[in-house]
């Protein structure tokens, strides 16, 4: 009869070698992804100047004072093009990526879990890309209006730069890209015990004068049509939170 005490430390270097052409596989992946992506690229560079160029025929001045970006540095615009190219190339790789990590995690767990996690990192790709598409084609063109014209009645000269439009343009994706995790952060935490559905829902016009105080901050004007625009879909998210909180606890029942 086989010792599995005996057995164990070729089980862990058999265990080691599988990590090690797995990690080395996610970094071929990475890699490969990335070039591709950096020749390819030109195609992300011109969708995040869209809104740019979109601002410069809505405000024939402040497309005479801002013909095009600058670059305060040579090397300013390639390393930007790397920037976006490595986002893009990760995301791009990321299903294999994934597909390996899976492959070498999902054995050591049960059914339900492997069912749960699945749909947690589905919903929550879902949901952040719900939040880029919406800071994409509903804030930033707010967002840039607001501020030409803030530039204009003020007689500033705007000088954008290529490094600070796209940091702000990545800033307030990623941020709205993160709001919309809501419905999942509502559910984690009903999961953990700190909150019930019940609770969830006696709450909600707590909820919704929070989410209305936050879009203040968030929404890139004072006035109270760009605040509900950014408040609206967050109150929505606020109740697929709940929805999936019973459902949490109905599976974890």
């Amino acid at each position: 009869m086989p010792n599995p005490t005996s057995d164990q430390p070729k089980y862990l270097m058999e265990h080691l070698a599988e990590l090690r052409q797995r990690l080395l596989r996610c970094l071929a992946l990475a890699v490969t992804g990335m070039v591709v992506a950096f020749l390819k690229s030109g195609w992300l560079f011109e969708a995040l100047l869209h809104p740019f160029h979109k601002i410069q025929e809505r405000f024939p001045d402040f497309a005479a004072q801002v013909r095009s970006l600058q670059t305060l540095t040579p090397i300013e615009a390639f390393m930007i093009n790397m920037k976006l190219a490595t986002f893009a190339g990760l995301l791009v790789a990321s299903p294999l990526i994934l597909r390996e990590v899976w492959a070498f995690s999902s054995p050591a767990l049960k059914a339900g879990e492997r069912g749960a996690i699945l749909a947690v990192f589905c919903l929550g790709l879902f949901f952040f890309a719900g939040g880029l598409a919406f800071g994409y084609c509903v804030i930033i063109p707010l967002a840039l209006q607001f501020l030409v014209r803030y530039n204009l009645d003020n007689h500033f000269i705007p000088q954008w730069t290529l490094q600070g439009y796209f940091s702000f343009l990545v800033n307030f994706l990623l941020v709205f890209g993160c709001l919309f995790e809501l419905p999942l952060v509502l559910a984690a935490l009903v999961s953990i015990g700190v909150a019930t559905p019940a609770f969830l829902g006696q709450k909600r016009k707590h909820a919704i004068v929070g989410i209305f105080i936050l879009a203040f901050f968030v929404a890139p004007t004072a006035d109270p049509v760009s605040q509900t625009l950014v408040a609206l879909p967050l109150i929505v998210l606020y109740e697929v939170g709940i929805w999936l909180s019973y459902l949490a606890v109905r599976k974890g029942s």
